[in-house]
Protein backbone atom coordinates (compact mmCIF):
# COMPACT_ATOMS: atom_id res chain seq x y z
CA UNK A 1 0.00 0.00 0.00
CA UNK A 2 1.36 3.48 -0.94
CA UNK A 3 0.59 6.69 1.08
CA UNK A 4 1.46 9.46 -0.55
CA UNK A 5 2.55 13.01 0.98
CA UNK A 6 -0.99 14.27 1.74
CA UNK A 7 -2.67 11.26 3.60
CA UNK A 8 -4.17 9.89 0.80
CA UNK A 9 -3.65 5.76 0.35
CA UNK A 10 -3.48 4.42 -2.62
CA UNK A 11 -5.67 0.94 -3.29
CA UNK A 12 -3.76 -1.80 -4.84
CA UNK A 13 -5.97 -2.55 -7.62
CA UNK A 14 -5.30 -3.89 -11.60
CA UNK A 15 -3.03 -1.83 -14.21
CA UNK A 16 -2.27 1.01 -11.38
CA UNK A 17 0.32 3.62 -12.23
CA UNK A 18 1.93 6.19 -11.29
CA UNK A 19 0.10 9.74 -12.38
CA UNK A 20 2.54 11.00 -15.26
CA UNK A 21 3.39 14.94 -15.24
CA UNK A 22 5.45 17.15 -17.65
CA UNK A 23 6.00 20.91 -17.08
CA UNK A 24 6.48 23.68 -19.55
CA UNK A 25 7.19 27.17 -17.72
CA UNK A 26 9.97 29.47 -19.14
CA UNK A 27 10.42 30.65 -15.85
CA UNK A 28 13.55 28.40 -14.27
CA UNK A 29 12.87 28.98 -10.83
CA UNK A 30 8.90 28.71 -10.98
CA UNK A 31 9.58 25.38 -13.26
CA UNK A 32 12.27 24.36 -10.49
CA UNK A 33 9.79 25.09 -7.33
CA UNK A 34 7.11 23.20 -9.22
CA UNK A 35 8.86 20.32 -9.87
CA UNK A 36 10.61 20.20 -6.38
CA UNK A 37 6.87 20.09 -4.92
CA UNK A 38 5.79 17.61 -7.08
CA UNK A 39 8.19 15.29 -6.52
CA UNK A 40 7.46 14.81 -2.61
CA UNK A 41 4.42 13.01 -4.00
CA UNK A 42 5.24 9.17 -4.17
CA UNK A 43 2.40 8.84 -6.66
CA UNK A 44 3.85 11.03 -9.65
CA UNK A 45 6.50 10.47 -11.88
CA UNK A 46 7.48 13.99 -13.40
CA UNK A 47 8.35 13.25 -16.69
CA UNK A 48 10.20 16.24 -17.47
CA UNK A 49 10.66 19.94 -17.74
CA UNK A 50 11.31 22.64 -20.40
CA UNK A 51 11.07 26.11 -20.48
CA UNK A 52 11.10 26.13 -24.34
CA UNK A 53 7.97 25.76 -26.18
CA UNK A 54 9.21 23.85 -29.43
CA UNK A 55 10.78 20.93 -27.87
CA UNK A 56 8.37 20.70 -24.51
CA UNK A 57 5.94 20.31 -27.03
CA UNK A 58 7.57 17.41 -28.96
CA UNK A 59 8.60 16.11 -25.51
CA UNK A 60 4.93 16.25 -24.38
CA UNK A 61 3.43 14.16 -27.46
CA UNK A 62 6.38 11.73 -27.06
CA UNK A 63 5.65 10.92 -23.98
CA UNK A 64 1.95 11.21 -23.55
CA UNK A 65 1.47 12.41 -19.61
CA UNK A 66 -1.46 12.54 -17.46
CA UNK A 67 -1.73 16.25 -17.42
CA UNK A 68 0.71 19.49 -18.01
CA UNK A 69 1.67 22.15 -16.00
CA UNK A 70 2.08 25.16 -17.92
CA UNK A 71 2.56 29.24 -17.98
CA UNK A 72 0.68 31.12 -20.31
CA UNK A 73 3.59 32.71 -21.38
CA UNK A 74 6.44 30.56 -22.75
CA UNK A 75 8.38 33.05 -25.03
CA UNK A 76 7.64 32.63 -28.77
CA UNK A 77 4.14 30.73 -28.26
CA UNK A 78 1.34 31.19 -25.19
CA UNK A 79 0.66 28.67 -23.09
CA UNK A 80 -2.82 28.99 -24.13
CA UNK A 81 -2.02 28.29 -28.15
CA UNK A 82 0.70 25.75 -26.62
CA UNK A 83 -2.50 24.09 -24.93
CA UNK A 84 -4.83 24.04 -27.62
CA UNK A 85 -2.28 22.28 -30.24
CA UNK A 86 -1.71 19.56 -27.49
CA UNK A 87 -5.63 19.42 -26.63
CA UNK A 88 -6.82 18.92 -30.51
CA UNK A 89 -3.94 15.88 -30.81
CA UNK A 90 -4.62 14.71 -26.76
CA UNK A 91 -8.25 15.24 -25.85
CA UNK A 92 -7.78 13.68 -22.58
CA UNK A 93 -5.03 15.91 -21.59
CA UNK A 94 -5.51 17.38 -17.97
CA UNK A 95 -4.09 20.98 -18.58
CA UNK A 96 -3.26 22.87 -15.27
CA UNK A 97 -1.49 26.34 -15.23
CA UNK A 98 0.85 27.64 -13.44
CA UNK A 99 0.97 31.49 -14.04
CA UNK A 100 1.48 34.43 -12.16
CA UNK A 101 -1.28 35.87 -14.46
CA UNK A 102 -4.93 35.80 -13.75
CA UNK A 103 -5.98 37.77 -16.73
CA UNK A 104 -6.38 34.75 -19.24
CA UNK A 105 -8.34 32.39 -16.21
CA UNK A 106 -11.02 32.67 -18.44
CA UNK A 107 -9.70 32.01 -21.67
CA UNK A 108 -8.43 29.33 -20.12
CA UNK A 109 -11.09 27.46 -18.64
CA UNK A 110 -13.03 28.38 -22.13
CA UNK A 111 -10.21 25.79 -23.97
CA UNK A 112 -10.94 23.02 -20.98
CA UNK A 113 -8.13 23.87 -18.61
CA UNK A 114 -8.22 21.30 -15.85
CA UNK A 115 -7.02 23.67 -13.58
CA UNK A 116 -5.55 27.34 -12.79
CA UNK A 117 -2.87 28.39 -10.27
CA UNK A 118 -1.62 31.49 -9.35
CA UNK A 119 2.30 32.11 -8.79
CA UNK A 120 3.42 31.65 -6.41
CA UNK A 121 2.30 28.15 -6.03
CA UNK A 122 1.29 27.03 -2.61
CA UNK A 123 1.71 23.08 -1.69
CA UNK A 124 -1.50 23.79 -0.23
CA UNK A 125 -3.37 24.75 -3.52
CA UNK A 126 -0.81 21.79 -5.22
CA UNK A 127 -2.49 19.17 -3.09
CA UNK A 128 -6.26 20.11 -4.13
CA UNK A 129 -4.90 19.83 -7.70
CA UNK A 130 -3.36 16.75 -6.73
CA UNK A 131 -6.30 15.08 -5.55
CA UNK A 132 -8.79 16.60 -8.52
CA UNK A 133 -5.85 14.52 -10.90
CA UNK A 134 -6.12 11.36 -9.33
CA UNK A 135 -9.75 11.60 -9.23
CA UNK A 136 -9.74 12.52 -13.09
CA UNK A 137 -7.38 9.63 -14.32
CA UNK A 138 -8.84 6.61 -14.63
CA UNK A 139 -5.59 4.79 -14.35
CA UNK A 140 -5.75 4.87 -10.37
CA UNK A 141 -7.83 4.19 -7.14
CA UNK A 142 -7.60 6.27 -4.25
CA UNK A 143 -9.42 6.61 -1.02
CA UNK A 144 -9.14 8.74 1.97
CA UNK A 145 -7.30 7.71 5.22
CA UNK A 146 -9.58 8.66 7.86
Amino acid sequence: MLVAADGYVRVPGKGLRNLRIYILDSDERSSLLTARMLEEYTDIDLLGCSGDASPGLQEVARLEPDAVFIDTKLGCISGLAASERLLREFPRLRVVYVTASREYAVEAFEQRAFDYLIKPLTRERLARTVVRLRHSCENALWRQED
